[in-house]
C-alpha cells in the first residue's frame, strides 16, 4: 500500500493557510481565491482517495472523504462570509448550515477528524450570534422504497449503515416512491436549510433575516395579490432524498 504522509502534510498546510481566513474581517479577494484554491486541492484529494480505493485501502480511502468533507465545510464558510459582506444573508445561512452538516461529516468519516468538534461548536455558536433564530419545517413522506447507496439493495436486507463511511463513501438511504403527506414546524429538523423564509404582513411579505418588506407575487388565477396568514419556506434542501454528492 502506499505511503501518504507527505500527501497528508500538503493537506494540512494548505488547510491551515486557508482556515486563517474564515472571518468576516478578512480581505474579501483572498477569501475567493481560498475558495479557489480549494476547490483545486479537491480534485487533488480525490485522486489520492481514488489511489486508495484502488488498493482496498479503506484507512486511507475514509481518511481522504473526511478531507473532501473539511474542503467543504472551509470553503462554506468562506462564503457564508462573503454572503453577508454582499447582504446576502438567506444565501450565507445555507453556507452556515452546509459548513455544519460537511464539519459533522468529516468527524464521521474517519476517528482522525474526531478533534473537529471544536469548529463544530464555533459553528454553532455563529449560528446563535450572527443569524437570528429560524422557524425550522420538516416534511412528512410516505415512502415506498429504501435503496442503499453502497450496494443498491432494498436498505432493510443489507449489512450498511446510513452515515457509515464504506471504502470512501458514506452510505446514504435512497428514498423512491415518495409521496408527500404533511408540513410540520420542529426544533430540530434533519437539515436546517428547510426554514420559514417569509410570511406575509401589510405592504407584501416580510423576510425573516433581513426583516425587509417585499412586494407579494401577484396570484396568476385572481390577478390580485396574496394576503391572510400566508408564509413561504423550503421543505427540501440539495441534501435531502439521498442526492448530496458522497455525504450521509
Amino acid at each position: 500500500m502506499s505511503d501518504y504522509s507527505n500527501e497528508i502534510e500538503l493537506f494540512n498546510d494548505s488547510v491551515d493557510e486557508k482556515a486563517s481566513l474564515a472571518c468576516i474581517t478578512r480581505d474579501s479577494d483572498l477569501q475567493r481565491h481560498a475558495i479557489a484554491e480549494l476547490s483545486t486541492l479537491g480534485l487533488t484529494v480525490d485522486d489520492w482517495k481514488k489511489r486508495a480505493i484502488a488498493e482496498q485501502d479503506e484507512h486511507h480511502a475514509n481518511l481522504f472523504l473526511g478531507c473532501e468533507c473539511i474542503i467543504d465545510a472551509l470553503s462554506a464558510e468562506l462564503k457564508m462570509w462573503l454572503q453577508l459582506k454582499e447582504d446576502n444573508p438567506d444565501a450565507a445561512w445555507n453556507s452556515l448550515v452546509s459548513a455544519q452538516m460537511a464539519t459533522r461529516d468529516a468527524m464521521r468519516a474517519h476517528k482522525g477528524f474526531s478533534h473537529l468538534e471544536h469548529r463544530a461548536i464555533r459553528l454553532v455558536n455563529i449560528e446563535r450570534v450572527v443569524f437570528p433564530k429560524q422557524v425550522f419545517l420538516s416534511a412528512g413522506l410516505i415512502v415506498g422504497r429504501q435503496q442503499c447507496s453502497i450496494c443498491n439493495l432494498e436498505y432493510e436486507d443489507c449489512s450498511h449503515l446510513v452515515g457509515k463511511p464504506y471504502m470512501g463513501e458514506f452510505c446514504r438511504c435512497i428514498l423512491l416512491d415518495v409521496k408527500a403527506d404533511h408540513v410540520a414546524i420542529v426544533d430540530e429538523p434533519a437539515n436546517k436549510q428547510c426554514r420559514i423564509v417569509s410570511f406575509n404582513t401589510e405592504g407584501g411579505k416580510r423576510n425573516r433575516m433581513t426583516w425587509r418588506v417585499e412586494p407579494n407575487e401577484v396570484d396568476d388565477a385572481t390577478g390580485s395579490d396574496r394576503t391572510g396568514l400566508i408564509t413561504h419556506g423550503i421543505l427540501l434542501a440539495n441534501s435531502d432524498m439521498g442526492g448530496q454528492r458522497k455525504r450521509g
